[in-house]
């Protein structure tokens, strides 16, 4: 067994501390307390492993109701978060995911709450977003990244915690967090380094917890003076001087007891001055496995009278930084399995759109067909255009999808009937089987545009160009919602828009139907080509206020590229099929 294998880890939790359960097969955590049907609002978060006792330690009473666990550093698939949230919550309870700020753990956790909603009848489910790193000034923060969540989420868990524990609503509780971190009440910033001897080498300000570079960078330092000095220039520009502060200081995981308690020493020498301190909590809240480093966290009290009350509010979890009731009071943990995959409504396919069983379905057929076929020929192409500014695997990852899909288009297992059925079981085979944040925003993709087809609004059932240009833009929408990607960032976003720009004027015009497909195919091939040109505003660089990105480029961007790749053959299908 791998000496990172996530499940072995979790097993040894619950065999450690009791009133837990392991749901096995998920690599899920909940509270065995937990009743899905009492009105208490359900609090889940998770991510990538690698990050304890975050956040597994933070489930029980006063804190979190459940925790997904993805791989080291990677996030939780989809269907691990809805199987978590249908075992903490019946549908018609209440449900808030914190979600640390990181593009994985937005578009799956976001994934998961469209699919909550639209195929397993969750009425009130919301996603907070927790971002507070202040490495990176604002003026050099990209809207498609934005502010990276740190160790500050501990404390959102502990604040929602003791207000769903003493069972406040939902929008009470959520607008709180969402205040909280809006608002710039909350920052954290942190430092990884080398100790040599007595000197302190490699120091990586701003590094992420991920392993992404430092910000800024120092070569040695003799004592942590410096380092503090700069972190506290950076502080009091989200936390205003003299304000009244929670001071957070966190291990990375690597750092001995020793050198903590020096940093905090100096620290509260340099930092004492500047505000008045009401709570330290000192100690590992959120690691990054064994890297030697420290964050450092202010909570600024001026956001609520309360927020000491609540910290102050008792717990029973698995990491001791919190708690004051003894373990010895809960019941035995266990471990359950959730078996097939997630579980969801039956499709009320009589009340759908629906087309044609002959030239609709035949069309739909060869739609895929060539659109699968293209993607998976055009494989090393776009492997190599990715190698210019990515990891080299856009193509790869790709044809991944396409081969599942026709996978199960031979099996003859595709609704092919149905549009809104059909775009939710691409949806579902796309997150299961792609992988990448490709994976993620093409699921996001397909599950936004088959909401058109699946709550109609219209007394017609028959399925028009203009249904399939409000889906697209549907679809565009739901990836914008949860990417927080732009037009104009250099993604896939820039084709598929002034693609579906193209669309919708066509079929103003009253073209018909080829000619709007063949206009929404050249919208999306003008657009891809011109990323070539453009300066690239999503992706790794985005936390690096030193570099910037050179708009002097051999390929244009590999998404959008992707996109105009399958525009074409989708236009070359209608027309194979249309002409005979």
């Amino acid at each position: 067994m791998s000496l990172c294998n996530v499940g072995n880890s979790l097993k040894g939790l619950i065999q450690t501390y009791p009133g837990l359960q392991l749901l096995g097969d998920r690599n899920c955590i909940i509270r065995a307390d937990n009743d899905p049907a009492d009105s208490k609002v359900k609090l889940i978060s998770g991510g990538g492993s690698g990050h304890e006792p975050a956040h597994v330690g933070y489930i029980g009473k006063g804190m979190l109701s459940g925790a997904v666990c993805g791989n080291i550093y990677s996030s939780p698939s989809v269907s691990a978060i809805l199987d978590c949230m249908k075992s903490v919550a019946h549908p018609d309870g209440n449900v808030i995911l914190i979600v640390k700020n990181y593009t994985g753990d937005r578009l799956n956790f976001g994934m998961a709450l469209e699919r909550a909603h639209t195929t397993m009848g969750f009425k009130n489910v919301r996603m907070l977003l927790v971002g507070e790193d202040c490495s990176i000034d604002d003026k050099n923060l990209r809207k498609s990244v934005g502010k990276r969540g740190l160790a500050g989420v501990v404390l959102v868990h502990k604040l929602l915690g003791a207000m769903a524990e003493r069972g406040y609503g939902i929008d009470e509780i959520f607008n709180f967090g969402e205040g909280l971190i809006k608002g710039n009440f909350i920052a954290t910033i942190g430092f990884t380094f080398k100790l040599n001897g007595d000197t302190l080498e490699n120091i990586e300000i701003g590094k992420g917890i991920h392993g992404e570079p430092g910000v800024y960078t120092l070569e040695t330092c003799k004592n942590f003076d410096s380092i503090i000095d700069f972190a506290i220039t950076k502080l009091v520009n989200r936390v205003p001087k003299a304000a009244e502060i929670v001071l957070l200081v966190n291990n990375l995981g690597g750092t001995s007891e020793f050198l903590m308690t020096s940093f905090v020493n100096n620290l509260l020498d340099k930092i004492r001055p500047i505000y008045t301190i009401r709570r330290i909590y000192c100690g590992t809240f959120l690691s990054s496995l064994d890297q030697a480093g420290i964050s450092l966290t202010v909570l600024n009290l001026a956001y609520s009278q309360r927020l000491l009350e609540y910290l102050d509010c008792d717990v029973n979890t698995p990491s001791k930084l919190f708690r004051q009731i003894p373990k010895q009071s809960l019941s035995e943990s266990s471990v359950i399995n959730m078996g097939s995959s997630e579980s969801t409504l039956p499709m009320d396919i009589s009340n759908m759109f629906t087309i044609s069983e002959s030239l609709g379905a035949k069309l739909v057929f060869t739609i895929l067909c060539y659109v699968c076929e293209a993607l998976i020929s055009c494989t090393n192409m776009l492997n190599i255009i990715d190698k210019e500014t990515g990891d080299g695997d856009t193509g790869t990852t790709i044809a991944k999808g396409a081969g599942a899909i026709m996978e199960q288009l031979d099996a003859g297992k595709l609704d092919l009937i149905h549009p809104g059925n059909l775009l939710q079981q691409i949806s579902t085979i796309l997150q299961q089987d792609m992988g990448g944040s490709s994976g993620a925003l093409y699921s996001l993709f397909f599950q936004g545009a088959s909401t058109v087809f699946i709550f109609p609004t219209e007394g017609t059932r028959a399925v028009s160009v203009a249904h399939w240009s409000r889906a697209l833009a549907q679809g565009i929408d739901t990836i914008m919602k949860y990417a927080l990607t732009e037009i104009g960032d250099r993604t896939m976003l820039d084709a598929l828009k002034e693609g579906e720009r193209m669309l919708t004027a066509s079929i103003s015009q009253q073209l018909v139907a080829l000619d709007c497909v063949e206009s929404f195919t050249k919208g999306c091939e003008e657009a891809a080509r011109k990323t070539q040109q453009m300066v690239a505003k999503a992706g790794r660089a985005a936390y690096s206020s030193s570099s910037e990105m050179s708009n002097v480029y051999q390929h244009p961007d590999p998404g959008a590229h992707a996109v105009s790749i399958w525009a074409r053959a989708l236009f070359e299908a209608c027309k194979q099929v249309i002409v005979e």
